[in-house]
């Protein structure tokens, strides 16, 4: 019967000390999980944060306590807010951010908590947006022309002016800022319609002068082209009129060194041919060349 007792005290000894023993475990150890940090706090105040996956010690509630944060990237989208660019146009931008928790200690002190961070981001984000559309001409944002648009640009300066704050101040990495929507105020949509048929209005004269001098210099070509042409077959008669009438001289030089007097006869025939016609009627003398030959032709 005694050794009865003595084995169920020490059984209930036993489970008592496991269950203590339990119990102070769960009481002085965290879990980390994957994708996961905790941050301990000592009455209140955040202590340091676990932030690899695995088993990690704590002092026993009240005195540390652990806040769960989530490191994975999160997707945050501001609100519209209107800026002024550097021509004084009136924008509507909304852009978003890609964010990840870098620094646990650093964000617990600066913001607290998660659903703090986009407040934060927010006004950091508007901030810098102001600042840097203020730097450039609203062509730069919308424009028919894709040179100039700088909206890569834009971006990257945006990064530039937030992701060193951000991990600064709130232990916030940025790995990510976009521009996600643009409008414009209704005051503003006709100055941009306006601006856009400028620009298409310079593209047709650019062209409509492109296209004029292109056809000037077309019909100079063929201008020249036809002088040439005109010029070389102008030549080309005065050549073959000048051999002609090398060949006639030589004939009526032959023909004059062959038989004079026959060359005579006939030079004459052919001037009284070129005179005397059907209704011409002269009154000449007779003896005198070339009428001389119809007096010795009626002789005759």
């Amino acid at each position: 019967m005694a050794e009865t007792l003595r084995t169920q005290r020490l059984l209930r000894a036993t489970v008592g000390s496991l269950a203590l023993a339990a119990i102070f475990f769960s009481a002085t150890t965290v879990v980390v999980k994957e994708g996961q940090a905790v941050l301990i706090t000592r009455f209140g105040r955040p202590l340091r944060a676990a932030t690899r996956p695995g088993l990690h010690w704590k002092l026993p509630w009240p005195i540390d306590e652990t806040i769960p944060l989530d490191m994975r990237r999160k997707i945050y989208e501001t609100g519209q807010a209107e800026m002024l660019t550097r021509d004084k146009k009136n924008v509507i931008a909304r852009t978003y951010v890609v964010w990840r928790i870098d620094d646990p200690l650093t964000f617990a002190q600066a913001i607290g908590s998660e659903s703090g961070a986009d407040g934060k981001l927010d006004g950091l984000l508007t901030n810098a947006a102001i600042g840097t559309l203020g730097e450039h001409d609203l062509s730069a944002l919308v424009s028919t022309t894709p040179s100039d648009l700088q909206v890569d640009q834009i971006e990257s300066e945006l990064m530039a002016a937030t992701a060193p704050l951000a991990r600064r101040s709130y232990g916030v990495q940025i790995d990510q800022i976009r521009i996600e929507r643009l409008a414009l105020p209704e005051e503003n949509v006709t100055a941009v319609f306006d601006q856009m048929r400028a620009e298409r209005s310079q593209y047709a004269a650019r062209y409509t002068a492109e296209g004029e001098q292109a056809a000037s210099k077309i019909r100079s070509d063929a201008e020249l082209q036809a002088a040439q042409i005109q010029a070389k077959g102008t030549e080309e008669v005065a050549r073959i009129r000048g051999e002609s009438a090398a060949q006639t001289a030589k004939v009526y030089a032959d023909a004059h060194r062959i038989d004079p007097e026959l060359y005579r006869f006939t030079r004459s025939l052919e001037s009284l041919d070129k005179v005397v016609t059907v209704n011409t009627s002269l009154i000449l003398r007779t003896d005198s060349e070339p009428f001389s030959l119809l007096e010795n032709k009626g002789s005759k």
